[in-house]
């Protein structure tokens, strides 16, 4: 339901630019100065918390995948083996985005800007 709203309001707003239809958030960027400096530190300071939190929750389930294997080839289990190396090269994949975050983050605002 809610993808089937956000694609007609996606469609809805490619109609009305073809339109020639003014942007009327042209030139305003967020900014949460508004709040006060004191927020402006406390909010980055909970999501660089955050971040360190599942930085480290992905780490140890990326140690955790990488000892499973160990396990499975050390005791000549290949079913076990084969959903090890899956789980670990999930575990990778989701270590390097989260540890990525930030330029991933800057690329989709970068593109989405158009700057």
């Amino acid at each position: 339901m809610t993808s089937a709203m956000v694609g007609m309001l996606l469609l809805t707003a490619g109609i009305a630019s073809a339109q020639g239809a003014e942007n009327p958030l042209d030139g305003i960027t967020p900014n949460l100065d508004v709040f006060g400096g004191a927020l402006n530190d406390v909010w980055a300071r909970v999501i660089a918390g955050i971040w360190a939190a599942v930085l480290g929750a992905a780490g140890i389930n990326l140690m955790t995948a990488l000892y499973k294997i160990r396990k499975a080839r050390a005791g000549g289990y290949q079913s076990e083996l084969s959903d090890s190396m899956d789980a670990a090269k999930t575990a990778a994949v989701a270590f390097g985005a989260v540890a990525a975050a930030g330029v991933i983050m800057g690329a989709i605002l970068f593109v989405v800007n158009g700057s």
